[in-house]
């Protein structure tokens, strides 16, 4: 079935004709999202007329569409720069004991890993890296079987960033309910592409910066904690924002407020927060499902023509022998990696190699015409300059 062309894909409408097959790494902002900064900064140059409150308003408004991508209320939702902020606050609020343990896996990104061997090194932390299998997958029965009384974390990404292999968080979730080991997710490669529901999945935890799937600019991401998690998790950061009376600038207290918003220390990003609130509602706009269907039609036509030219598809498929999630990582079978990587960019395709093949990750706005013209480009003879490059 053909794929149509998105009504949304004015929105990337580039003057570099470059094609992005890398929205698992830097994507790039929709024009609208754009203008809503231009917007905020152009009030900004203009203090006669501007006042706290817009701020306020404006940052209150942006947890709404934030809210609806997680599934949950946007008094749950807290803004922080990026998925490392938030997986630290997790790390540092916990009252950790000597002996306690981490459970994840194999393949963390170092967002997901470096802050809890840091705390190993510096509590004594034992963190336990459970094996994927050989064809990459998350076995999810083997993290729960690691898991016993001194276990307080088992954290994984929702989709594995060099792999595409993806993890049933619900089965997860569900496993740990009623434990008091906290179930923390890594959502960086997931959010605005695939489907979540952290109050059905049964997530205590979510962190992701906003510039990857959710096409937002860097430097503004997403915090959630479940009633159980802000039972556990004590803020470490604290700052006039995140006490009780926060605003009554005369008597300071050092209550924390409640919920979420005590890991809002001090003042925002609101144009970051702003402008992830306008891609978000980009995608909800244009149905999370469809996003997703169209994600997945992309990668299908993407494996259909990497195998006709004797590729082999390294990221786990699924039963229909499809890509369960955005990311796709594939070798060639007479290119090296490196080098198929510089041909493609001299191409203006951008993509990145990882897991010893090549990551293509497209997105929803992108149609058939895309994959054809990477297929032309594949198909070209590779410079000498290019094998130099590498």
């Amino acid at each position: 079935m053909e794929l149509q062309p998105s009504p949304f894909r004015k929105e990337f409408t580039r003057n570099d004709a470059a094609i992005c097959l890398n929205h698992a790494g830097i994507s790039p902002i929709p024009q609208r999202t754009a203008r809503v900064i231009t917007h905020l900064a152009d009030l900004m140059t203009r203090q006669q007329l501007f006042r706290y409150s817009q701020l306020e308003n404006t940052l209150e408004q942006a947890r709404i569409p934030c809210s609806r991508l997680l599934g949950c209320h946007p008094h749950e939702v807290a803004f922080t720069r990026n998925t490392s902020e938030a997986l630290s606050m997790v790390a540092l609020g916990l009252d950790w004991q000597a002996g306690d343990e981490i459970v994840t896996t194999d393949q963390e990104f170092p967002s997901n890993l470096v802050v809890w061997l840091d705390l190993a090194r510096r509590k004594g932390i034992k963190v336990h890296q459970v094996a994927s299998q050989p064809d990459h997958r998350v076995a999810e029965d083997a993290l729960l079987a690691h898991c016993n009384q001194r276990t307080r974390i088992l954290t994984v990404s929702s989709v594995q960033f060099g792999t595409g292999a993806t993890v049933d968080l619900e089965k997860i979730g569900s496993a740990l309910k009623n434990t008091r080991t906290l179930f923390v997710v890594d959502a960086v490669q997931s959010l605005g592409a695939r489907p979540l529901d952290v109050h059905a999945m049964g997530i205590d935890a979510l962190a992701a910066g906003g510039h990857k799937w959710m096409l937002a600019p860097e430097g503004c991401g997403l915090f959630y904690l479940s009633e159980k998690g802000l039972a556990s998790v004590e803020p470490r950061i604290m700052g006039w924002h995140s006490v009780s009376n926060a605003g009554d600038y005369a008597n300071p207290c050092i209550t924390p407020r409640s919920g979420i918003r005590r890991f809002e220390a001090g003042t925002h990003n609101v144009i970051g927060a702003a402008a992830l609130a306008e891609s978000i509602t980009m995608l909800l706009e244009a149905g999370l499902p469809e996003v997703w269907n169209r994600i997945r039609h992309l990668t299908g036509m993407l494996i259909h023509n990497l195998q006709k030219r004797g590729c082999q598809i390294l990221s786990p498929l699924d039963s229909d022998q499809g890509c369960p999630s955005g990311i796709l990582v594939f070798s060639h079978p007479q290119i090296d990696p490196t080098t198929l990587h510089r041909h493609l960019l001299s191409h203006r395709i951008e993509q990145v190699p990882r897991a010893g093949g090549l990551r293509f990750a497209p997105h929803f706005y992108q149609d058939e015409t895309d994959v054809l013209q990477v297929m032309w480009a594949m198909d070209r003879p590779v410079g000498k300059h290019d094998a130099l490059r590498a």
